[in-house]
C-alpha cells in the first residue's frame, strides 16, 4: 500500500482496506522505503515499534452494508 502515498490513483479494488494510520513520525519511514534506502525488514520493523492505530477504508456499497449501528458510546 505505500505506493498508494507515491501516486495519483489509489487501489479500488478492495472493499475494505484495513491498515495503520500513518503519523509525522511514519512518513520519514515510508519515505525512505519509497526511496530506497530501507528494505521492507528494515521498514516495517521502524514502524512496529511506532505501534500504530488502525484505520478503516470502505471502499464499495458492499463493504458499507457490513456495518450496523449499536449505540452511541
Amino acid at each position: 500500500m505505500a505506493n498508494n502515498r507515491n501516486s495519483d490513483e489509489f487501489a479500488v479494488d478492495y472493499d475494505l482496506i484495513i491498515g495503520p494510520v500513518a503519523n509525522d513520525r511514519t512518513m520519514p519511514v515510508i519515505k525512505m522505503f519509497l526511496s530506497g534506502i530501507y528494505d521492507e525488514e528494515e521498514t516495517i520493523k521502524r514502524l512496529l515499534l511506532q505501534r500504530l492505530t488502525d484505520q478503516y477504508a470502505f471502499k464499495s456499497d458492499k463493504a458499507l452494508s457490513a456495518l450496523r449501528f449499536n449505540g452511541v458510546i
